[in-house]
């Protein structure tokens, strides 16, 4: 049901060697919503998103995806079920056209690992005209500049970026993790993403959980906060009580 958990973390931690990154986080991401995780560098935020998407192995906890514990499945396995990611180390097919970066994300993988699939997805032949028009679609709604037939490598890091986002709107995601979405973006980029995070999920369903330090921005989209300090939950809440609260300003910004 809309307004159920989605995404439910308990009890995560993680270890590198003796030092503790991920000390016991239990937190909750809300189905329809967009919820933020914030937190001063080093406080744990992306290892918590690598944890969830099977990049990292956690050394504990439960991490459940509608319902379903995903704990130690393959990132691959983890993305079929329906949740997609954006990190900040921003991947593209370089060589491949704009375009083709789309049709990737509408082609039928059939099961088959990320690998398998790019090498048995010949875009060239076998996208008919119905997804050339969705990718086109796709990459309108994102913003990216045109024209999409030029390398991918050809595009700035903002476009790049609003590349790969069209291309996990494309692959019809329930959940999203975007970890420093509006980093490297120009202000109106951001007022772009801004609104369409939000189209996302008023009309496409479609869930976001982020990793954010521009709390402009945060104020602005998310519906509840966390604030991640030393590998724990500090604080959570809706986010205009979150971001106000004294102590927390102090936290993150140093007011």
């Amino acid at each position: 049901m809309m307004n159920d958990p989605i995404l439910i973390l308990e009890n995560i931690e993680k270890h590198f060697g003796n030092m503790a990154i991920l000390r016991g986080i239990s937190a909750s991401v809300l189905e329809g919503s967009i919820t933020a995780f914030v937190g001063p560098n080093g406080a744990g935020k992306t290892t918590l998103f690598h944890s969830i998407t099977g990049d990292l192995r956690m050394d504990s906890g439960t991490v459940l995806f509608r319902g379903q514990s995903i704990g130690g499945k393959p990132p691959w396995k983890i993305a079929r079920l329906g949740l997609g990611k954006l990190f900040q180390d921003v991947r593209v097919f370089e060589s491949l056209t704009v375009l083709e970066n789309v049709l990737l994300a509408l082609h039928d993988h059939s099961g088959r690992s990320a690998v398998v699939s790019l090498l048995r997805a010949p875009l060239h032949f076998h996208a008919n005209g119905r997804q050339h028009a969705q990718a086109r679609e796709w990459l309108e709604t994102a913003g990216v500049e045109q024209p999409y037939d030029r390398p991918a490598g050809q595009l700035s890091f903002g476009n790049k970026k609003l590349l790969a986002l069209a291309r996990l709107m494309a692959g019809k995601f329930n959940l999203l993790l975007l970890d420093e979405p509006t980093a490297g973006l120009s202000p109106p980029m951001i007022h772009q993403l801004s609104e369409l995070l939000r189209m996302l999920v008023r009309k496409r369903n479609v869930t976001v959980a982020l990793i954010e330090h521009n709390f402009s921005f945060v104020s602005a989209v998310a519906d509840t906060a966390y604030v991640l300090r030393s590998g724990m939950v500090h604080d959570q809440g809706p986010t205009d009580e979150v971001l106000g609260r004294d102590e927390n300003r102090e936290i993150l910004i140093g007011l």
